[in-house]
């Protein structure tokens, strides 16, 4: 019969440091739970009055904002990636802007696509990179975007999604990448860390943004938008570093990383997509 030596008795220390700790891990759970509550509370879901004719894209978290203007072709089309909430009022905010000056725009939820990969990261890596072309060019196709020039935006890790996209899955005619608020290290999948907040990513399967930013064509275009007061700012010289002659910040003032509002980011950003589009690069500057 086994005797619980000293110490280890139901009675004794460790159960008494077991209820100890077992409160905090309560309050902490609870802690967890309402932060998460809080944030979704503060983002709406976005919504879309176009429903796609294609099947296979009435079944994706996808929202289709067709140019406002249709009696003209449209300047470019837009495949934007939400952010670690999703895509959310802010982005279909932004979309229905772009959409009002001629751009045609689909946002795309990409935290809820991750629950559907794999976890190990190499498994996770290949199966994103086969399946986010495809859906580009299905919702580009949808729109009548098929001769159109690409941009690949995204906001937070979306911004960073996209710029990882941009590098190793870019439909043929991408052009740019508009990057809302990148950071320095990204992954592709959505963890309680970004939810709340604490700080980039470092795990296996993680990756750098700013190599991203080098790997990709030589031709392509970045538009960083940034916030006065994003705390992610400290990102902009390695990014820009990485691609001097082709990567252009442009700064909104008073904001911050999430960008709620487009009173000031929204002529900032129009900026930016012009910069995307112009027939020849002028180099990496501020837009400020």
């Amino acid at each position: 019969m086994y005797t619980p030596t000293s110490g280890t008795t139901r009675s004794g220390p460790l159960r008494q440091r077991r209820a100890t700790t077992a409160p905090w891990r309560r309050a902490h759970g609870v802690a967890v739970a309402l932060a998460l509550a809080l944030a979704a509370a503060a983002c709406q879901p976005a919504v879309s009055a176009y429903t796609p004719r294609d099947p296979a894209l009435r079944r994706l978290p996808l929202y289709f904002y067709p140019a406002a203007d249709s009696t003209h072709t449209p300047r470019a089309f837009v495949f934007f990636f939400g952010n670690d909430v999703g895509f959310w009022e802010a982005h279909q905010e932004l979309a229905t802007r772009l959409a009002g000056n001629d751009y045609s725009v689909v946002g795309f939820d990409v935290k809820q696509f991750f629950g559907t990969l794999p976890d190990a990261p190499a498994a996770r890596d290949s199966a994103f990179a086969a399946s986010i072309t495809p859906i580009i060019q299905r919702s580009r196709h949808e729109l009548g975007a098929d001769s159109l020039p690409v941009i690949i935006g995204g906001h937070s890790i979306g911004a960073e999604i996209a710029l990882w996209t941009a590098a190793h899955a870019a439909p043929p005619g991408t052009v740019g990448v508009l990057a809302l608020s990148p950071g320095m290290r990204s992954h592709l999948r959505v963890s309680m860390s970004d939810i709340l907040n604490r700080g980039e990513p470092h795990e296996a399967g993680s990756f750098d943004v700013p190599a991203q930013i080098a790997a990709s064509a030589p031709l392509l275009r970045v538009a960083i938008i940034r916030g006065g007061s994003d705390k992610y700012g400290y990102a902009d010289s390695a990014l820009i570093a990485a691609a001097p002659d082709r990567v252009r910040r442009f700064g909104v003032p008073f904001a911050g990383h999430s960008m709620k509002r487009l009173t000031l980011a929204g002529p900032v950003i129009l900026r930016a997509m012009g910069y995307l589009l112009a027939p020849a690069a002028t180099g990496a500057q501020s837009g400020r």
